[in-house]
């Protein structure tokens, strides 16, 4: 009975659905015997559902369906070209008389409408309005004319009252006040759209709209508002059921986690960025079964695998949360818990810097509360000095080309760069403390200070970084290093002297 109402238009509607479909679900409960019951509505059978419907929202939306809908709803523009075309589908009468009024007269009419812009042929009038049938096209007499006041008469101009339909001009006709005086026009009326007979409007916006490309266009923007509606129909759904239910996170849910990442940071569609980031934040805060572990780290392998950049980013924003979640239960998997680490390390590597900023970030995180154990620890350690020790060439060899030596050095300069974050997490995974792994780590980042952007840049904030966190208790932390080393530190961090 719900489901024909998950796309529905209104978003107060939607938000009230997902509630109380959020009740529905909660006594989807797994007891070890089975099910809480045969005929109970379940998640999984839901979500088999409007997966399919969901597809199209795994890509990013088109621009230009984004355009055309924003132009849609411009200044309605009337060619003499169609002002000819508009002529030709209506009634011979009715277009004797616009002909007769010509093509600036009803550009003024259309110029006094909201916007400028003429509605849609469905206009819908208030409720107690009276709306005269589509294809009414009866003249008004010269006496009803007499009636309307002078106002509007000057404001319409006789010949577009001449064109309206007797309904209409008696719905402007003023009403009868005590003493058999007259009062100002019926406040229910809503002059110009009524004025227009429902003929010319159709034809109007026929032509307007008839473009080649218009009719595919909207065909698509119906299709992706309508997985826009589902898609935040669902966020209210998983956040409800997630926030209230009586059960573990289903791993069913998950398999929606792709959608939730793509269009979390999407600027043409704020309200859906909203509720996709919001499930998101439930979903990462829930403490998942061991069984669903796996199921969770699948999704969250698969989207890191995404081609878009935001959609990465989101997942190591929800990677890092989930972990610190269910720290325990990845303590007691260990398989689970490389392949948390494999994710990030493979994402520090990513072509797009803030993928690998972020994964830097996230490794830090890791390595501070002791997540990754100390001989992973200590390879990957070993693999971030391997990968910044190698050599940047500065130029091509005598018969090379440029092109290909560009590439080389631009894989060369991010394998550097993924390197430096590696070391980088190491040292802002000590904030309180130097261990003996730690001056080393520092003195070679402070080699690569002037390699190629962006590598200096990283170096120059993981410098300040470790300032702003070991300079309470300097004093005490600075007898861990050698005199070299806290040469090069202090030429690092202490700012020269302007009157040095």
């Amino acid at each position: 009975f719900l489901n024909p109402f998950l796309t529905h238009p209104y978003q107060n509607v939607r938000d009230r659905l997902g509630s109380v479909m959020s009740n529905i679900y909660a006594l989807d409960i797994q007891f070890p015997s089975g099910t809480g019951g045969a005929l109970s509505p379940n998640i999984s059978d839901l979500v088999s559902e409007v997966l399919p419907k969901l597809e199209l929202m795994k890509v990013d939306p088109d621009p230009e369906i984004y355009n055309f809908h924003k132009n849609s709803k411009s200044v309605t523009e009337i060619s003499q070209k169609s002002f000819e075309d508009i002529c030709s589908k209506l009634d011979p009468e009715l277009a004797m008389q616009v002909r007769e009024q010509g093509l600036e007269h009803l550009k003024s009419i259309i110029s006094k409408f909201p916007g400028g812009r003429v509605p849609s042929p469905s206009f819908v009038p208030p409720s107690g309005m009276r709306m005269p049938p589509p294809q009414s096209l009866r003249m008004p007499s010269a006496e009803t004319l007499q009636k309307i006041p002078p106002e509007l008469q000057k404001m319409f101009g006789p010949g577009m009252l001449r064109m309206a339909s007797s309904e209409m001009v008696n719905m402007m006709r003023p009403n009868a006040g005590p003493g058999g005086k007259t009062t100002t026009p019926r406040p229910e009326m809503s002059p110009p759209e009524l004025l227009l007979p429902p003929q010319l409007l159709s034809a109007i916006h026929e032509v307007s709209l008839n473009t080649p490309q218009s009719g595919l266009l909207a065909e698509k923007w119906e299709e992706r508002q309508s997985g826009v509606r589902l898609l935040q129909t669902v966020c209210k759904l998983v956040s409800g059921v997630l926030l209230r239910n009586w059960y573990t996170v289903k791993p069913e849910l998950f398999k929606v986690l792709e959608m939730l990442a793509l269009n979390e940071s999407s600027e043409l569609e704020p309200d859906l960025a909203r509720d996709c980031n919001v499930a998101l934040a439930c979903l990462s805060t829930c403490i998942a079964p061991l069984h669903v572990l796996s199921t969770a780290l699948t999704a969250v392998e698969h989207v890191s695998q995404s081609s878009s950049w935001k959609a990465k980013n989101a997942m190591l924003e929800f990677l890092q949360v989930h972990v610190f979640t269910n720290m325990a239960s990845f303590h007691s998997q260990t398989e689970e818990a490389a392949r948390v680490v494999n994710i990030v390390t493979r994402l520090i590597k990513d072509d797009r810097i803030e993928v690998r900023e972020k994964a830097g970030k996230v490794l830090g995180g890791m390595l501070h509360c002791s997540f990754i154990s100390e001989e992973v620890a200590s390879k990957l350690l070993g693999q971030f000095r391997l990968e910044v020790s190698k050599k940047i060439k500065k130029k091509p060899k005598a018969n090379e080309d440029d092109s290909l030596f560009q590439d080389k050095q631009s894989k060369a300069i991010l394998m550097r760069h993924s390197g430096v974050l590696g070391l980088s997490a190491f040292v802002l995974s000590c904030p309180y403390d130097i261990p003996p792994h730690l001056p080393d780590i520092l003195m070679l980042l402070a080699d690569h200070l002037h390699d190629p952007q962006p590598i200096p840049a990283t170096v120059k904030n993981v410098f300040q970084e470790f300032k702003r966190t070991h300079q309470d208790n300097w004093a005490e932390h600075k007898q861990k290093l050698t005199e070299d080393q806290l040469a090069t530190l202090t030429d690092l961090l202490v700012s020269p002297s302007y009157y040095a």
